[in-house]
């Protein structure tokens, strides 16, 4: 086994990040992704009025609350698995009425069937323990006809030189020139997203109805609901 592979299997063991990590990870980690994320938000905002939106692993909740105060027409529930993260969020939220954080496992969503109209997630899937059962989570609480976006790291987002020296002018040297390491060890090659992630989606609901794509500094996986 090589280190790098050690390293992610180690970073993956815990699914729910623990208290003296969320601290840290709303201390460094959520600044630093604030600027991508925001990205999201204008995707979403301008894609969406009203329906209801939900966040896997919504973390410290930056994302969700950014959608919600920009669109009040929508209802934002973020979930994560840390009690710490939820507890960040909902402090970060207050004023913001339209956004709900709450404690839960995305392979087991309290929420009803076909209830919602867009699922997002950024930088969590490589922690899943279960990923299948997230994705079919997914298929069940969306909408006919709705989608899932997941958002997750991909090293070879950084191979291009000039994408590089245009992340490095938009979002700093943290992202830019620490960006392909994070992305190896926090998230999936893409050789792992044509092989593992695309077989374990053939075995999903979604089966034949995603697609990947590199997008800014992420890998996202489009997946759709149909009829």
């Amino acid at each position: 086994m090589s280190l790098t592979r050690f390293i992610k299997d180690v970073l993956r063991r815990p699914e729910a990040i623990p208290t003296p990590g969320a601290i840290f990870y709303n201390a460094t980690v959520a600044k630093v992704l604030r600027k991508p994320e925001t990205k999201i938000a204008n995707d979403i905002v301008e894609e969406m009025g009203n329906g209801a939106i939900l966040d896997l692993g919504s973390g410290t909740g930056y994302l969700a609350i950014e959608i919600a105060e920009r669109s009040p027409g929508l209802q934002v529930y973020g979930i994560d698995l840390s009690r710490q993260m939820v507890k960040i969020a909902r402090r970060h939220a207050k004023g913001a009425h339209n956004a709900r954080f709450v404690f839960g496992n995305a392979a087991k969503l309290p929420f009803k069937d076909n209830s919602i109209d867009l699922v997002i997630s950024t930088g969590a899937s490589h922690h899943w323990k279960t990923p299948r059962m997230v994705f079919d989570e997914c298929y069940r609480v969306l909408k006919t006809g709705k989608e899932a976006w997941i958002y997750d790291g991909c090293p070879e987002v950084f191979n291009n030189r000039a994408d590089r020296r245009k992340m490095n002018e938009e979002y700093g040297f943290l992202v830019s020139r620490l960006g392909p390491g994070v992305s190896t060890l926090h998230g999936f090659t893409g050789e792992e997203y044509q092989s593992f992630i695309k077989g374990m989606l053939e075995q999903t609901a979604f089966k034949g109805n995603y697609q990947m794509a590199l997008t800014d500094i992420w890998m996202k996986i489009t997946l759709k609901k149909r009829k």
